[in-house]
C-alpha cells in the first residue's frame, strides 16, 4: 500500500473513533518475544499498523538481513492480529509515526531504559510520539534477541565467516575490542597524499548518434564523492579526534563541504589556475555498471609544489604519532619529503595505487622501510612479476626484502591476509560477496588497520574492523560510505552475542 492509500485508510479509521497502535522494527528473525510483543500491542488499539525497516537501513554487521524486504513483510501479513503492514522509510520510525499518527506506538520491553538504546533513535521516536500527541507503551513480553539466534545458529554467515568470528570470541570479547577502540581517540594522525574528487554521472545509453559514430548518454543525475587522502581522513574522523591532512588543493573544488570538522586540512595551492584531480564515471542507472572513465590529472611534478610539499611536512610532522601516505601515483612524492618522513621516527604506514595513467611504470619501491602497507594481490604480483605462486609466500619474500613490520593483502571477495615481522599469517574472509562498487574498499582497510595496528590492537582484530568497514563502502556507489564508528560497535556487538 503507498503512503498515500496508507492516509487515507489512516482517515478512515479516525472517522469511525477508532484507536490506532504503531510499532515498528526489522523483525528479521521472527520469534516468540515478537509475536507476544505485537499481541500485546494488538489488545491495546483497535487497528494495528506494523512498519518494516528496509534493508538498506539495517546496520547489524554484515549478511544482514537473512530475510529481505518482501520476505519479512510476507510472514507479518500472516499474522491475523496485524491489520496493516508496511515498510518504514528511513533508520528509525520517526517516519512512519509521523505518516500514521498513532495513538499508541508500542516498543519492547528492553527499550524502557531509554539510555540503554546505543543508537539513539529511541529519543527521537519519543519526541515524534509526543509531537503527534500520542502515547509510547513499553510492552512487557519475554525479551528474546534475534540477533543472538542468528549467531548461534551461523544463519547469517558462512562457513569461513563463522570459523573466523568463533576464533575472535574466543580470544577477546565484545567489552575488551570497545575499551580498545575507544584508546584510539588521543592518536595524532597525519595523513598526506592526492586529493581526488570522484565525479558520478548517472543515466542510460540511448544508442549510436544518428550521424557519428559514437554512444549518445542520456545524464540523469550527478553526484560527487571525497576520494584519495581525503576520504582516508574522513574514515578515521570517528576513531581518533585530532587528524591533519596535507593534500594538493584546487580552488575549483568546494573541499570544505567534504571533510569532516576535526580534520585539519593543509591546502597546498600551486595557483589560481590549478585543478584537483577529479575522475568522472559515466554509470548505468539500472545496473550500476561503470561505462566509462573520464579523468583530469594534475601534475604535480614541478619544484614549487615539492617546496610546498616538504615546508608543510617539516612543520606538522613532530606533532602527530601515525603518518599515513596516500600515493594515488599522480607523482605527489619527492625523495626529500619520503626521506623526512622516514626521519621523524614515527609509526608510518602507506600505499601506492596502481592507475589507469601509470600502469607501465607503478612501483612499491618508494614505501620500503616503512611500518606498514596495504596493496591489493594484483598489485603486488604485479610488483613482484609473480603471477603463479603463492600469495602468502609472495608477502612473506616481500615483507623480509623490504624491511616492513606489517603488510596487509587485499584479496577483494577472498578477503585479506596480515602478514606480521614475525611472518606470522593472519587471514580474514570478506563479508561482502556481491561488492556493488570496488573503488575506496583498499583506503578504508588502510586507514582503520594503520591507527589499529599503531595501538598495537591484536592483527586479527584490526582485520576484522577494517574488513567490516570495507563491506560497507564496496556496498555502496563510490566513497559515499564514510566509516562510522556507532555501526562497527553495533556490528561487533551483534556478531559477538
Amino acid at each position: 500500500m503507498k503512503k498515500n492509500a496508507i492516509q487515507k485508510k489512516i482517515n478512515q479509521i479516525r472517522k469511525i473513533n477508532k484507536t490506532i497502535g504503531l510499532c515498528h522494527g526489522v523483525f528479521d528473525l521472527m520469534h516468540y518475544g515478537h509475536i507476544k510483543h505485537l499481541e500485546s500491542a494488538k489488545k491495546r488499539c483497535d487497528y494495528l499498523f506494523v512498519s518494516v525497516t528496509s534493508d538498506e537501513y539495517i546496520k547489524k554487521g554484515p549478511m544482514r538481513p537473512i530475510h529481505k524486504n518482501n520476505e519479512r513483510i510476507k510472514f507479518l501479513q500472516s499474522l491475523k492480529f496485524i491489520d496493516h503492514v508496511f515498510l518504514a522509510n528511513g533508520e528509525s520510525g520517526v517516519d512512519s509515526i509521523n505518516l500514521v499518527k498513532p495513538d499508541f506506538y508500542f516498543k519492547g520491553g528492553d527499550y524502557k531504559n531509554n539510555k540503554l538504546d546505543k543508537t539513539k533513535k529511541i529519543f527521537k521516536e519519543i519526541h515524534a510520539v509526543k509531537k503527534n500527541k500520542g502515547k509510547i507503551i513499553y510492552t512487557n513480553e519475554k525479551h528474546m534477541s534475534s540477533s543472538k539466534i542468528i549467531n548461534e545458529f551461523n544463519l547469517a554467515l558462512n562457513e569461513k565467516q563463522s570459523k573466523f568470528i568463533s576464533q575472535i570470541k574466543k580470544e577477546n570479547t565484545y567489552d575488551d575490542i570497545i575499551k580498545s577502540l575507544n584508546g584510539l581517540k588521543n592518536t595524532k594522525v597525519l595523513i598526506i597524499g592526492d586529493l581526488i574528487l570522484d565525479k558520478y554521472i548517472f543515466g542510460d545509453v540511448m544508442g549510436k548518434s544518428g550521424k557519428e559514430p559514437h554512444m549518445v548518454f542520456n545524464q540523469y543525475k550527478e553526484e560527487v564523492y571525497l576520494g584519495g587522502s581525503g576520504i582516508i581522513a574522513n574514515h578515521l574522523s570517528e576513531f581518533v579526534d585530532k587528524i591533519t591532512l596535507i593534500s594538493d588543493f584546487g580552488r575549483d573544488n568546494k573541499i570544505k563541504k567534504f571533510l569532516k570538522k576535526n580534520i585539519s586540512h593543509v591546502r597546498l595551492n600551486l595557483d589560481k589556475n590549478y585543478k584537483s584531480s577529479i575522475k568522472t564515471r559515466f554509470i548505468d542507472l539500472v545496473s550500476n555498471y561503470k561505462l566509462f572513465g573520464s579523468y583530469i590529472i594534475p601534475n604535480l611534478q614541478i619544484p614549487k609544489f615539492y617546496k610546498l610539499l616538504n615546508y608543510a611536512i617539516s612543520k606538522n610532522i613532530k606533532k602527530n604519532d601515525l603518518i599515513i601516505i596516500a600515493d594515488f601515483s599522480n607523482n605527489f612524492f619527492d625523495l626529500n619529503s619520503l626521506k623526512k618522513i622516514r626521519k621523524s621516527g614515527k609509526f608510518i604506514c602507506g600505499m601506492s595505487q596502481k592507475n589507469s595513467n601509470n600502469a607501465s611504470f607503478h612501483t612499491l619501491n618508494h614505501l620500503n622501510n616503512f611500518d606498514f602497507i596495504c596493496i591489493n594481490e594484483g598489485e603486488l604480483r604485479s610488483e613482484v612479476r609473480d603471477k603463479k605462486s603463492d600469495i602468502e609466500l609472495i608477502g612473506k619474500n616481500y615483507l623480509k626484502k623490504n624491511n616492513l613490520k606489517y603488510l596487509v593483502i587485499t584479496k577483494g571477495i577472498e578477503g585479506a591476509i596480515l602478514i606480521d615481522s614475525k611472518l606470522n599469517i593472519h587471514s580474514c574472509p570478506s563479508f561482502n560477496s556481491k561488492p556493488v562498487d570496488k573503488v575506496g574498499g583498499g583506503d578504508s582497510m588502510l586507514a582503520i588497520i594503520s591507527v589499529l595496528l599503531k595501538n598495537k590492537i591484536k592483527p586479527s582484530v584490526a582485520l576484522l574492523i577494517a574488513s567490516l568497514i570495507a563491506s560497507n563502502v564496496v556496498n555502496n556507489i563510490g566513497n559515499k560510505y564514510t566509516a562510522s564508528r556507532m555501526e562497527i560497535d553495533r556490528s561487533l556487538e551483534y556478531m559477538l552475542k
